[in-house]
């Protein structure tokens, strides 16, 4: 401790008592260093205090985020019931109409067997053969589009339908009699053929009345992938506020710790720990 004369040839004076460092240079009194909190923050806290304001950082970022996600999530969600309420069909998945390839694939084929011995080149059959799937399939389309419409279907376009696959169904007997077949095989593979016509038109009528569009196949699966990227947001801020909160309680043990060893009352320290802890974790900012 060093001595200090106030006054002129110290008479008179007054003493103040300082304390000296270590390396000989005078420093205040503890008294003069702030509240507890102060030098808690920027001492033995200070690692935990940076860590937790991190962690605050993180989970405003992540509130942002989920925020965003919740609000994509919404319009999707919009705009998709919107096409479903302006969709004129069914409610069947848009994957049932991979189907309707199927379907042409197989008027085409069964139309090349009609087409084969009577045209002079194979690649004439093959053409017209796609050319009548494609009719057939365009027939069908026209007739699923009145249906959505709410229009009635005309007898003479069923009549139509029908000439197109009885026509089809003689062109494959002819060519299978062609071909050496006897009156049986003939008779029973244009059937089958007509069988396979008239199911494939149908069915692509039916899978466009009772199916949904692209349209709104794509907006059910961004909704979809909205709402994992959504649930994935929440589940991360869920995670962070866990974290925020154990460094938080964390935090207040060690301050309790700090005070004590100053000598601060338990009670009175355990109310300051928790004024720090409720300043870390509302604002996140250091009293």
């Amino acid at each position: 401790m060093a001595q200090i004369d106030a006054g002129p040839n110290g008479a008179g004076s007054r003493r103040y008592r300082v304390r000296r460092g270590e390396e000989g240079q005078f420093r205040p009194n503890a008294t003069s260093r702030g509240s507890p909190e102060s030098r808690f923050v920027t001492d033995s806290g200070k690692a935990l205090s940076r860590y937790l304001g991190e962690l605050k950082d993180q989970q405003a970022n992540a509130d942002v985020r989920l925020t965003q996600a919740e609000a994509t999530l919404t319009r999707a969600e919009t705009a998709a019931e919107a096409r479903k309420a302006h969709h004129r069909g069914g409610d069947r998945t848009w994957l049932l109409r991979l189907l309707i390839t199927v379907a042409i694939v197989a008027e085409g084929v069964t139309a090349y067997v009609g087409m084969e011995v009577l045209v002079p080149s194979r690649s004439l059959a093959v053409g017209l053969a796609a050319l009548a799937a494609l009719a057939g399939a365009g027939m069908a389309g026209v007739l699923a589009n009145r249906r959505l419409n709410r229009l009635p279907v005309l007898t003479a376009a069923r009549i139509l339908e029908g000439v197109f696959v009885v026509v089809l169904t003689l062109l494959r007997y002819d060519s299978l009699h062609v071909q050496g077949a006897d009156l049986v095989a003939a008779v029973g593979g244009a059937a089958l053929a007509a069988l396979i016509s008239a199911l494939g038109l149908l069915g692509i009528e039916e899978i466009l009345v009772e199916t949904q569009t692209f349209g709104i196949f794509l907006g059910r699966m961004q909704v979809a992938w909205m709402r994992w990227r959504c649930a994935r947001a929440a589940t991360r801020l869920s995670m962070i506020r866990a974290r925020v909160q154990a460094a938080a309680e964390n935090l207040e043990q060690h301050f309790i710790d700090f005070l004590l060893k100053e000598g601060t009352p338990l009670d009175e320290a355990r109310q300051r720990a928790a004024a720090l802890k409720c300043a870390f974790t509302s604002s996140g900012a250091a009293p």
